[in-house]
């Protein structure tokens, strides 16, 4: 009598457990990968945003502190002001006659400009004494003569064109003292959206008394430091989830978007080394 053999193996409902739960772990692992790639991408959005603002505003006060700089130090005068008067006409650098400041509480426009003022040349100058904003070389005359120039730095939002990465840019250009633009105007930074700033009105040992938006009744010979609000963006608007934000910049009006864009806000105080005592 021949005995039955007994065939081992797993049988059809084992199978259809055991892809079950391939199927269940094929979808955690899915979905930590997706999260994972999805954390990274927003942290690099948020980084990009804090980094812009960060590197600009560390550009900005290495610039602008040169704020009523007087190559004739010697000459006993008290130097220049270091921030020029508001705009009265509505010429947008780099046209001519936009060397002034301008205040605007909108930040979906750029928001404020900032014009600085110094001399050219003067005793023992530099390299930055010789250019204009952009590291383009003064006229030899004007260096020569310590002429007045203003360096202009303003954000534009919108370049007008199919292209929307040259959009929400940091921009600077240098006037003479007769309103005409020295060189042309460069680009220094991408993603900044908008800059607001206050003037820092100081007594007569050049001490903070308070701080002031830029006016009409504004004294800027008593102006000795400038504080800014940089509002900076990721590169790729699409770092978060859409959602309403609101964010403030100084005094200006609160801004509020409904998109995806990661912004980031800095603020910093500059000040003006040649305005010590006023």
């Amino acid at each position: 009598m021949n005995a039955m053999r007994r065939q081992s193996g797993m049988t059809i409902i084992e199978l259809m457990i055991a892809a079950a739960l391939g199927l269940v772990i094929s979808y955690f692992v899915i979905n930590i990968m997706v999260s994972s790639a999805r954390n990274a991408g927003v942290s690099e959005g948020l980084a990009q945003a804090q980094e812009t603002g960060r590197l600009v505003m560390a550009w900005m006060t290495e610039q602008t502190s040169v704020g009523g700089y007087d190559g004739n130090y010697l000459s006993g005068t008290g130097g220049i002001e270091p921030v020029a008067e508001l705009c009265a006409g509505g010429a947008m650098p780099p046209a001519a006659g936009a060397d002034c400041t301008f205040n605007s509480d909108n930040n979906t426009n750029g928001g404020d400009r900032i014009a600085i003022r110094r001399t050219a040349g003067g005793l023992n100058s530099g390299t930055r004494e010789q250019t204009t904003c952009t590291a383009q070389a003064l006229p030899a005359a004007m260096v020569s003569s310590g002429a007045e120039i203003v360096d202009v730095y303003w954000v534009l939002p919108n370049t007008a064109d199919a292209d929307t990465t040259n959009d929400f840019q940091l921009w600077c250009v240098t006037y003479d003292a007769g309103g005409n633009p020295i060189g042309a105007a460069q680009s220094i930074a991408n993603g900044v959206e908008s800059i607001q700033l206050l003037l820092g009105i100081g007594d007569n040992d050049g001490s903070i008394e308070h701080y002031e938006e830029p006016s009409g009744s504004t004294n800027y010979g008593r102006v000795v430091s400038v504080r800014i609000a940089i509002l900076a963006r990721d590169f790729s608007g699409t770092t978060l989830d859409r959602a309403e934000r609101t964010y403030g910049l100084l005094n200006s009006t609160p801004v509020t978007y409904d998109d995806q864009v990661a912004r980031y806000v800095q603020t910093g105080t500059i000040w003006f080394p040649n305005r010590k005592n006023i």
